[in-house]
């Protein structure tokens, strides 16, 4: 079945999330001076950030790929509470199924983030509510009659066991008794108890996890292979994550299969939630039809989109889609739709975004001296590159000599760069209103009053600053052809 099949039925699926709900705070400020009261700094606070954790990441993914979404679990009775179901409803996860106990506190883990002037920031401090223990009595019996209550309206059961808190014996019981009646497929995902999961279609642990959860010291592949046996010997499939490695499936009676992640591990910025992006995506994957082949490329493809961003990073499927129609080409050629929602994780950590674009055909010592001044203007260089039909609409229809795959692979090749896009438009008008970059780099051909002034006034509008950066004499495209032309 062709992957776009897959992720036009994702749409119908229909799927409940059982497991321990955290809410991931993220504070972004800076250090302006010492208390006059204290020998401690001040943090001024600029902003908070808020999205479901744990379990609660696992269903915003499975809602963020199309899928209905309903969470199971508990929550306190206090503010952070009211966050999380605030931010579980906009991103479309069903949380009528969520327990409130006040007698426990709403799970809560923070990062306090700080800079200076023009200084990127970074982790300060980290925060955390007391570890939460497994849930008895009342709360449990609660979680279980909701489990019992959902299972008819869905078509799969994931259960993330993160904390240990949500996920008891007995509710893992419920959960595959469920399965059996409703005919339900079930995927579990957990920190420490892999080997709990006990009757489950697929389980989805990363090669640490596998090796914990079966009291096996995962060294080597012949260590591996013995973690995944115990594994298949309580669950019927297990993709087993392995960072640059892939996933490598295994199935009784059958030879594992590895299959390759995506992108370069050099791309890779920050992993955290990459394993729940892994679950939701094989878990839609196995209920739409796809093979677990099918489930470990789609796995693969989404953890790759969430990997090259900082922070928690919630994949759709249109960003899903974008991943695999640029499969192969290089990890920093991004679509409009996957760069802008890269670009606000980056803004948000106080990153200076520069854009520059041009045809870049040919590179040579002009282009490769301004695209690195252009970088030092900021912290990250936007390249828009010219498709060839808007070279040739610029420059006639001799041109480009080098087609676009091909620029964007050398310009990916170059260390100052950063990500790629490219556009057909004979200006990158619509691409600047959308990225709105703090600094907009033009070559030293220009000035400011020849550029497009329609572009000068959108990005001067909004704040931003235009630089003219002078080129290197003697060197450009159209004299290297002159010059090949005349020998």
């Amino acid at each position: 079945m062709k992957f776009a099949d897959l992720l036009n039925r994702f749409k119908d699926a229909r799927v409940m999330v059982v497991g321990d709900i955290y809410l991931d705070e993220n504070v972004y400020g800076a250090v302006t001076s010492v208390s006059l009261e204290a020998p401690i700094p001040i943090y001024e606070v600029h902003e908070r950030r808020h999205n479901p954790g744990a379990a609660g990441n696992a269903a915003c993914n499975v809602a963020a790929l199309g899928a209905t979404t309903y969470m199971v679990g508990y929550v306190g009775e206090d503010v952070n509470a009211g966050i999380v179901r605030r931010e579980f409803a906009v991103r479309n996860v069903n949380t009528e199924y969520v327990v409130t106990d006040p007698s426990r506190p709403t799970n809560t883990y923070g990062k306090l983030r700080a800079g200076g002037f023009n200084i990127p920031t970074q982790e300060i401090l980290r925060t955390d509510t007391p570890s939460p223990t497994f849930i008895t009595g009342e709360l449990e019996d609660q979680i279980v009659a909701n489990i019992e209550a959902l299972a008819g309206a869905v078509d799969a059961i994931v259960v993330v066991d993160q904390v240990s808190s949500v996920a008891t014996e007995r509710v893992l019981e419920t959960v595959v008794a469920c399965a059996a009646k409703h005919k339900l497929l079930t995927v579990g995902d957990s920190r420490s108890r892999a080997g709990a999961l006990k009757g489950f279609d697929a389980v989805v642990p990363n090669d640490r996890e596998a090796g914990i959860g079966t009291g096996i010291d995962v060294l080597d592949e012949a260590s591996l292979d013995a973690a995944a046996a115990e594994l298949l010997k309580i669950a019927s499939s297990a993709l087993i994550t392995r960072g640059p490695d892939g996933i490598r499936v295994c199935r009784r009676d059958q030879k594992p299969v590895d299959v390759p992640i995506t992108i370069s591990p050099d791309a890779v910025v920050d992993v955290t939630g990459a394993g729940d992006t892994v679950t939701a995506a094989v878990a839609l994957t196995l209920v739409a039809g796809g093979s677990h082949e099918d489930a470990a490329a789609l796995g693969n493809a989404a953890a790759g989109v969430a990997v090259v961003q900082p922070g928690v990073v919630t994949v759709s499927n249109e960003e899903l889609r974008d991943a695999l129609a640029t499969s192969g080409a290089p990890a920093k050629l991004k679509t409009m739709d996957t760069l802008q929602h890269i670009l606000q994780g980056l803004r948000s950590d106080g990153k200076r975004i520069v854009w520059t674009n041009g045809c870049f055909d040919i590179i040579h010592v002009g282009h490769i001296t301004y695209l690195q001044r252009a970088a030092a203007l900021g912290d990250i260089l936007v390249v828009g590159l010219n498709s060839d039909a808007s070279v040739k609409e610029n420059k006639g229809p001799d041109r480009p000599i080098i087609p676009e795959a091909n620029r964007a692979i050398v310009l990916a090749a170059l260390e100052c760069v950063d990500y790629i896009v490219i556009f057909d438009e004979p200006t990158p008008m619509k691409q600047l209103e959308t990225v709105k970059p703090d600094v907009y780099a033009k070559g030293g051909d220009y000035s400011i009053d020849t550029i497009v002034q329609e572009e000068r006034r959108l990005v001067e509008g909004y704040g931003g600053e235009i630089a003219i950066i002078s080129g290197v004499e003697g060197h450009s495209t159209t004299r290297i052809i002159r010059q090949m032309t005349r020998e």
